[in-house]
């Protein structure tokens, strides 16, 4: 897309690391990157100086896809447990009825 994050014209980049604070809430996670403005923008610049490799990407992108973490199973039963649902692959089509849900004809 671009090859600098900067160059980006949606990203929050420039807030992030160069400090043009005038439209953007810092959240909590960025703030924990330094106790100054500019311990914050020089760690977050860091984040951004090591490029992801193609089976990163691939990592990523085939999680953003099919919407579940890529991530060891610990994890995902912390996701489970929280949210009250099952990740992992489902059953294609429509789901099968209960034997008290059949009209028998």
């Amino acid at each position: 897309m671009v090859k600098q994050p900067e160059e980006y014209r949606w990203s929050s980049y420039q807030t992030n690391a160069w400090g043009d604070e005038s439209w953007l809430a810092l959240h909590e996670e960025y703030k924990r990157l330094g106790k100054t403005k500019e311990q914050r923008y020089q760690n977050y610049r860091v984040l951004f100086e090591n490029h992801l490799d193609d089976s990163d990407l691939s990592l990523i992108c085939n999680a953003a896809h099919y919407c579940q973490p890529d991530s060891d199973d610990r994890f995902k039963e912390a996701i489970e447990n929280k949210y009250g649902i099952r990740l992992g692959q489902s059953r294609r089509g429509r789901p099968g009825l209960k034997e008290d849900e059949v009209v028998k004809i």
